[in-house]
C-alpha cells in the first residue's frame, strides 16, 4: 500500500502558536491515502474535531502543505485499519497544554518528564500518525514525546534510508 505522510500548517492563530512554540514550519501531521472504491484520495489524521477522515480536495483549501513522503509498505494498509478504532477519539487540548509548558522550560528540565494526566481516550495528531506507523513497524518511535515538528525532522534525517520519496511544497 502506498500512503503519504504529510505536514502541513494554516493561517489560525493555533497554528501560528504551535509553529511558535514547536519552533518549525509546520503544526500539522497527517496521511493522504486513496481509496479505490470511492476513487478520491482521503486524509487521516487527528485534528481539532478528533480523529477523522476527510476528503483530500476539502483539506487542501484549508491547509498549507509543507513536504510530503511517499511510503510504499505492504503493512501499511493492516496498521492504518487497525488503528481505525481512534476514530471519533477528541483531540487531546490538555496534552497540547501540557506540551507547551514542556518547551517553554526544556531548558531547565533535563530529562523528559512523563504527562501523569494524559487522557487514553483523546489524541493529538503526532501521537496518531505515530500509532499507524509504529504498527506498520515502518518506525518504532516514542509514542506522546514527539512534535510534529520533531517528527518532521527524523522524516528528513531518515526518508532516504527508509526509501521514502520526498516532496517538497
Amino acid at each position: 500500500m502506498k500512503a503519504i505522510l504529510g505536514f502541513s500548517k494554516t493561517n489560525s492563530i493555533y497554528s501560528k502558536i504551535i509553529r511558535f512554540l514547536d519552533g518549525g514550519e509546520i503544526s500539522h501531521v497527517y496521511l493522504r491515502i486513496f481509496d479505490e472504491f470511492f476513487g478520491v484520495w482521503l486524509i487521516i489524521h487527528s485534528d481539532w474535531g478528533g480523529v477523522q477522515v476527510d476528503l483530500a480536495e476539502k483539506f487542501d483549501l484549508e491547509n498549507i502543505t509543507t513536504e510530503e513522503y511517499e511510503i510504499e509498505d505492504e503493512d501499511l494498509h493492516y496498521a492504518i485499519v487497525k488503528n481505525l478504532w481512534h476514530l471519533g477519539k477528541g483531540y487531546s487540548y490538555i496534552k497540547l497544554f501540557n506540551w507547551t509548558w514542556a518547551i517553554i522550560f526544556k531548558r531547565w528540565f533535563v530529562r523528559k518528564i512523563k504527562d501523569p494526566i494524559t487522557d487514553p481516550k483523546k489524541l493529538i495528531c503526532v501521537d496518531f500518525i505515530l500509532y499507524i506507523l509504529n504498527a506498520a513497524h515502518i518506525t518504532h518511535l516514542s509514542i506522546g514525546s514527539l512534535t510534529p515538528n520533531e517528527l518532521r525532522l527524523w522524516c528528513r534525517s531518515y526518508y532516504e534510508e527508509l526509501g521514502w520519496q520526498l516532496t517538497i511544497k
